[in-house]
């Protein structure tokens, strides 16, 4: 236990070097002469190393098409309320939400608040669902128990617990009615499989539009897989996909890339533009995008 502990918490500050990098480092590409929007992404779990993971795709997807991405950090140890940069939230364009069960400091979570109560994008993934369902051990620490509702219009229910190769795998699947939508412009329109194991979610608000839907594979009962929040005023994408090899699937870099484009309000690329493809990578930390990669243009 100790040394899967140590793994991971090495993992986490291989991590925040990585973020540091893209955040100070980089150079966005100028968006012509526009104002650069600000990406910034709250990450505080345990299981699904988006503290590497999502690090590495706004290097390679959102870096180079002019965003300025930051990080709000706490460790990968479970519970850990203490994350890092918070102030950065206040200046936020859009919020990328990845944390299970945490709950942040109070100034933390006021400046979050705002940000959701001004109609201002959101995109959470996985366990986003279930970010700030905890218990604070202090008074100086808060909850969110209905920011699954309040943000992304979902009720998570818990999960099927089908984790290949013990079992089954998840299978993947547009929803027929909204196969048109932009966010699903060069998404794999044919069912794929991945390793996530399905969430229960189906008490969706009215305000939700459902993009895609899984089902365990064997089994009938299908659950809504990644959808938008279009209450007024707001532009809001989740999807409960989000492990590390759903980030080497093209279809699911896609689908997050686009997720995030249409909550900022700006150009959904083509199907078949070379720039938005997405490509198969290695999650290496500290790994840098080919030649090809980091030149191309919004």
């Amino acid at each position: 236990m100790r040394t899967i502990l140590l793994r991971r918490l090495l993992a986490f500050v291989a991590g925040l070097l990585v973020s540091a990098q893209t955040c100070l480092s980089a150079e966005p590409v100028p968006s012509g002469g526009k104002v650069q929007k600000r990406i910034v992404m709250i990450i505080g779990e345990n299981e699904y190393s988006t503290w590497e993971t999502l690090p590495e795709f706004a290097r390679v997807e959102l870096v180079p098409r002019g965003y300025r991405v930051s990080s709000v950090m706490a460790s990968p140890k479970d519970g850990d309320p203490n994350f890092q940069n918070i102030e950065t939230i206040r200046d936020a364009d859009l919020v990328v939400v990845s944390v299970r069960r945490r709950t942040p400091p109070k100034a933390m979570m006021e400046l979050l608040r705002a940000h959701v109560a001004a109609g201002k994008p959101v995109v959470g993934i996985r366990t986003a669902s279930h970010a700030f369902e905890a218990t604070p051990a202090s008074p100086e620490f808060a909850a969110w128990n209905g920011f699954d509702l309040e943000a992304f219009g979902g009720h998570y229910e818990g999960h099927y617990n089908n984790k290949p190769p013990a079992a089954p795998h998840s299978l993947i699947e547009t929803v027929r009615s909204n196969a048109s939508h932009v966010v699903l412009t060069g998404v794999k329109s044919t069912p794929f499989r991945v390793t996530s194991h399905l969430y229960r979610n189906r008490r969706l608000a009215p305000t939700v539009v459902p993009l895609l839907q899984g089902r365990v594979e064997g089994q009938d009962i299908v659950e809504p897989v990644a959808w938008l929040n279009t209450a007024p005023d707001r532009r809001v994408f989740y999807t409960s996909l989000g492990n590390v090899k759903d980030f080497k699937l093209p279809a699911f870099r896609r689908l997050l890339l686009n997720g995030m484009l249409w909550c900022l309000r700006d150009p959904v690329p083509s199907s078949g533009d070379p720039a938005a493809a997405a490509t198969k990578v290695r999650l290496r930390v500290g790994e840098d995008p080919t030649n090809e990669r980091a030149k191309t243009q919004p």
